[in-house]
């Protein structure tokens, strides 16, 4: 299965972080669910190995993890709209990846190889959705996007639900900014969630391709 959630509201994105993606099997009190960055424009801004709050933190602004440089156009975090204040951009897409329950059973209780070809097929999954990443064109009259093809993602792989049911599944964080090759510089992003289905049917190709273990 595969869902796409956006967050809305900045000043959530630092509990999300602490309380649900860097926390994994919720029955371990202190257990730490290590992130990796993925990505283009993650290896771009220097961004490798584990995911840090820091840095996570610094994505949620718009900012360059090492230089606090701004990274987007878009900085008002709300607006007033029909006498109500409202969101005015999307932080990041949340994009949850799992196999059925019956391979996460399987997976983990009885075979970690299952565990390390979800991670392969994550990977490969996050690959294809970073070639459909695109930036607003707004410039000289023009009203359209340009692809980019580059995102900076963080995955966080969890083993239960809140439950405590067997739960095998990713979260791919992907940041609501890309680098804009022609304009040469970091901009909005606005389709990261064109393709969902193609996706989902990518991860259980590679799933299904890579388990006839010898």
């Amino acid at each position: 299965m595969l869902t796409a959630k956006p967050q809305l509201n900045l000043s959530n994105a630092a509990g999300y972080f602490r309380e649900h993606l860097a926390t994994g099997d919720y029955y371990m009190d202190g257990h730490v669910v290590r992130g990796e960055w993925r990505g283009i424009a993650a290896s771009m801004l220097g961004l490798d190995g584990i995911v840090d709050e820091k840095n996570f933190l610094a994505m949620c602004e718009g900012q360059h993890p090492e230089t606090g440089q701004l990274l987007t156009m878009r900085r008002n975090t709300t607006r007033r709209e029909d006498g109500h204040t409202v969101s005015n951009r999307r932080v990041f897409y949340d994009f949850t990846i799992s196999p059925p329950k019956s391979v996460s059973v399987v997976a983990l209780w009885q075979d970690a190889r299952i565990i390390a070809l979800h991670d392969k097929a994550v990977r490969v999954m996050v690959d294809e959705l970073e070639k459909f990443a695109e930036t607003r064109v707004r410039k000289d009259g023009e009203n359209g996007e340009r692809v980019t093809g580059g995102i900076a993602a963080a995955l966080f792989r969890h083993d239960t639900s809140r439950e405590l049911d067997p739960h095998l599944h990713t979260h791919c964080v992907v940041f609501n900014a890309t680098y804009d090759f022609w304009e040469k510089e970091a901009r909005f992003t606005r389709r990261a969630c064109i393709g969902r289905k193609n996706l989902r049917n990518l991860y259980y190709h590679e799933m299904a391709k890579g388990s006839q273990f010898g």
